[in-house]
Order: C-alpha cells, then structure tokens, then sequence
C-alpha cells in the first residue's frame, strides 16, 4: 500500500501540497502520513487530504487500497476525471472530492 501511496503522492503533485508530513519518507510507516489512517493490520482506511493544496489528478492506485473506508479530497485543485478504480473500493463509505 505504501507504493500505491506514493503513486497517489506523485499524480496529484505532493510536492506542493501545503502538508505532505512524512509522505514518501523511507523511514517512517505510511501510516504515520499526514491524511492517512491505518487500521491495527497496517491497512489503509482513511485519506483525509481536503483543503492540501493538491493538484495534478487523482490516480487509479487508489482502486488498489482495498480497505478503504473514508476519502476527503474537497477543496483542492484536482484536474481530469474520477478514476474508475474507485469502484473497486467495496469498503468505501463516504467519497468527499
């Protein structure tokens, strides 16, 4: 999952985002991302990136992030359509864009 994260960080310009605390760091858990929530497992559940400043688009990795529950990416600059991926999130509950 840490791989399809920084995917994610890369497409949608993490770079400039206005928190990208320990994003792609070699050293730390991806789950010690800012935005990002974990479950006991090590699983992605949640991506909480509103209002960060992203651009770019949104990458199908995100449809790889099987345990995902909740994404909030409202209030951000992304460009080009939905990815189709998100349909196989069958965990997904709440889509904020």
């Amino acid at each position: 999952e840490r791989n399809l994260l920084r995917k994610f960080y890369f497409e949608a310009k993490g770079q400039e985002w206005t928190n990208s605390t320990g994003w792609v760091g070699e050293y730390n858990s991806h789950c010690e991302w800012h935005g990002v929530e974990c479950n006991d497992e090590g699983q992605v559940i949640s991506l909480a990136l509103g209002n960060g400043g992203l651009s770019g688009r949104i990458s199908g990795a995100i449809g790889d992030l099987r345990m995902l529950q909740t994404v909030d990416l409202r209030d951000n600059d992304l460009k080009g359509s939905i990815p189709s991926e998100i349909g196989n999130l069958s965990n997904l509950t709440s889509l904020i864009l």
